[in-house]
């Protein structure tokens, strides 16, 4: 009897431990507060970790979506039908080497120009697309036929009320806000979901009205939470590049914060073990890219072991090394040991 009994929980305890580990694979190989927008990039590895479900979109197109965003979005579509409101699919997941092929295609137009499409089309690699996360939507209206001119969604205030009063419940945000693109980059787009998979934090950005990266912004415990230290990074150098120290040479920056230091990392780095770091410090490897303004002499800003690049008129930099030191007198971030190469 003891046999059985201890064989029943062995037998458990395996079937718990493969639940635990397939779970984690599914769950949380991947962070759901991502943040990807015109200065933060993809991660890296991000396409090989997220797992992405295939479906159809309002028109019969083939499309794919994360597979948990897409869960909770039939969930809303089903909670949204007892308010009268019939949304579909529109525009969902799109690579990174697909945005690349969309991005050498208006390039190659001589009509348009790169400033063109550096105005239309997102930069590969710079598209929440790319997440498997956001969601565009269209209304199916009661004659059958589709909204899906941006116009008219914009102007259909009492549908898309309705849409973004339920997001929260199902772990939606709305992306894009009215009169926001100071802190999105992007102006009014009420059809652009985003999942993050919390439904207390979405409901909490939903009914305070804030924004993605205010969200961000708001979490003091960085060294604990990589998309929040991540988001101060890269604003902090923004701030220091642009309004610092090549003020009225650059136009625009981006990041690619590739590591953010364990506090035994930063123990164990010969730089980093000399740095004071407190517990809102953050030590932080780095690539960025620079977009000279108009006239600028190239030359000027041109970094030691730095590419000018033609075509997309950014400096490519090698990865540095950098403290997002934390001051408590004024509660900002300051950028020190900025520059040491690896």
């Amino acid at each position: 009897m003891k046999r059985k009994i201890f064989n029943l929980v062995f037998l458990l305890i395996v079937v718990f431990s493969i639940f635990t580990l397939t779970g984690c694979n599914n769950n949380n190989s991947y962070d759901y507060f991502v943040l990807v927008n015109k200065y933060s990039q993809l991660p890296d590895d991000w396409e090989k970790k997220v797992e992405l479900v295939d479906t159809k979109n309002a028109w019969d197109e083939d499309i794919k979506v994360e597979k948990n965003a897409y869960e909770n979005y039939l969930k809303l579509e089903k909670a949204l039908e007892k308010d009268g409101v019939d949304i579909e699919l529109d525009s969902v997941y799109r690579s990174v080497k697909d945005q690349q092929a969309l991005w050498d295609e208006w390039s190659a137009d001589p009509e348009k120009g790169i400033d063109y499409v550096r105005k239309f089309v997102a930069v590969p690699g710079y598209s929440e697309h790319h997440t498997g996360l956001a969601i565009d939507i269209c209304i199916r209206k009661d004659d059958g036929e589709l909204e899906a001119d941006n116009d008219e969604m914009i102007a259909d205030r009492e549908t898309f009320d309705k849409v973004h009063k339920r997001l929260a419940d199902y772990g939606f945000i709305l992306r894009y806000l009215e009169n926001r693109e100071d802190s999105t980059g992007y102006t009014y787009e009420p059809w652009h979901l985003r999942y993050i998979g919390d439904k207390k934090i979405a409901k909490k950005i939903m009914d305070n009205n804030m924004t993605f990266e205010e969200y961000l912004d708001s979490i003091e415990d960085i060294k604990n939470n990589k998309s929040a230290a991540k988001y101060k990074i890269e604003t902090t150098l923004k701030d220091y590049i642009e309004n610092g120290v090549y003020k009225d040479l650059v136009s625009n920056s981006r990041f690619n914060v590739t590591r953010i230091y364990s506090k035994k990392d930063e123990m164990d780095h010969p730089v980093l073990s000399t740095m004071d770091l407190g517990d809102k410090d953050v030590a932080f490897e780095v690539t960025y890219q620079l977009q000279p303004v108009e006239g600028a002499d190239i030359n000027t800003i041109m970094i030691p072991d730095g590419e000018y690049n033609e075509d997309l008129g950014w400096i490519t930099d090698i990865s540095r090394l950098g403290i997002l030191k934390y001051n408590k007198k004024t509660k900002n971030y300051t950028i020190e040991n900025f520059g040491t190469g690896w």
